[in-house]
């Protein structure tokens, strides 16, 4: 079986397309699914996208990478089905996606976040007045079945395709290993990792962590940037390195998913909260989204509304060395047991032997 995938950024860079679409590579090639791969994104247009400004070069970039988005689309006969991955292209209406339906190609089409409810990137306001929210109900009724990460995109996406699978967002246990948590001989390292667009969510949190401080001895260890609006915090930080991803993380003892109240975020499925418990990180975490559900609150991690909470549930796991090794091993093998491409491979692979001309 061929399959030409259509995403829309460049392999290996993106949390929700490596944890998904690539990571499933690992399973469907040896099934006999061959993927090939496109992104919409070119190497230049990557460089630029998360920078500030330089709006006439994205421009530039943006035409370029549609034109050549278009010329795929003519070479469609070889493949048996064409799976996309939230969008065909960063801009436009479902133009794209519509070539592709009148061809009778079948259509897999995957969302993984709520792309559905408007928002306004921090760093590329311009360009999210041309992300045309309304084509994901247009994507979704012509596509022949829709995969969604969450229960919440589930019942959006079912109200305009009878064919919906929800498979969440998903770890390699072969490259993210639980090696067991040792007892903390120094200061217990309080984490979070994440991302420029959402690097803001820390302020959630910036009282708590500032009481935090004067209760109890630790350290707060950020990863994704240098720069953090966190005043009066002590932190370290460094960026996201993709060929160090795993051991970055193996730094932090608990992990922080603070979250704003906002309508993206109650039905937004967080992939760091499965990435932290499968590595024996027991989370504190904004009881939104998927987190109520990943989290078994007290078992494999916390769930935290207000400042207060924050606070006493972050002092317990630091202080009380038993009960967070504890959750570490509890998170651990949930993860293995629901969160898992092991766990899942199946399933992946009998969606796609589903699909036929």
């Amino acid at each position: 079986m061929e399959v030409l995938v259509l995403i829309p950024y460049m392999q290996g860079w993106t949390p929700g397309q490596r944890t998904s679409i690539e990571l499933w590579e690992k399973v469907l090639e040896p099934a006999g699914i061959h993927l090939h791969f496109m992104p919409f994104e070119t190497p230049r247009l990557h460089s630029l996208l998360y920078k500030r400004g330089r709006w006439i070069a994205k421009a530039g970039e943006m035409v370029q990478a549609y034109a050549k988005r278009l010329r795929t689309l003519k070479n469609l006969d070889s493949y048996d089905c064409v799976f996309i991955y939230r969008e065909a292209a960063l801009i436009g209406p479902a133009f794209l996606e519509q070539r592709i339906a009148k061809k009778k190609i079948p259509i897999i089409y995957c969302i993984d976040d709520p792309l559905y409810v408007p928002y306004t990137s921090p760093v590329n306001s311009y360009f999210s007045y041309l992300k045309f929210f309304s084509k994901v109900k247009d994507i979704c009724r012509m596509s022949k079945m829709v995969i969604v990460n969450s229960s919440s995109i589930k019942e959006y996406a079912g109200q305009y395709n009878a064919n919906v699978l929800e498979i969440p967002s998903l770890v390699d246990t072969d490259e993210y290993v639980f090696r067991g948590r040792a007892a903390v001989t120094d200061q217990v390292c309080v984490g979070w990792t994440g991302s420029l667009s959402t690097a803001n969510n820390l302020r959630v949190i910036g009282d708590a962590l500032l009481e935090l401080k004067r209760r109890v001895p630790h350290r707060v260890h950020l990863i994704g940037s240098k720069d953090f609006d966190l005043p009066g915090v002590e932190y370290t930080s460094q960026l996201w390195r993709k060929e160090a991803e795993v051991e970055d993380l193996r730094q932090i003892d608990v992990g922080l998913i603070p979250l704003p109240k906002t309508e993206w975020n109650q039905r937004k499925f967080f992939l760091k909260s499965v990435q932290f418990m499968a590595l024996g990180i027991p989370p504190v975490a904004s009881p939104m989204g998927s987190n109520p559900i990943v989290i078994d609150h007290g078992t494999t991690g916390f769930l935290a509304d207000t400042t207060k909470e924050w606070v006493d549930y972050l002092e317990l796991l630091i202080r009380d060395s038993p009960l967070r090794l504890k959750m570490a091993a509890n998170a651990a093998r949930i993860v293995e047991e629901k969160y898992s491409l092991k766990a899942h491979g199946n399933r992946i692979i009998e969606a796609f032997r589903s699909i036929s001309k």
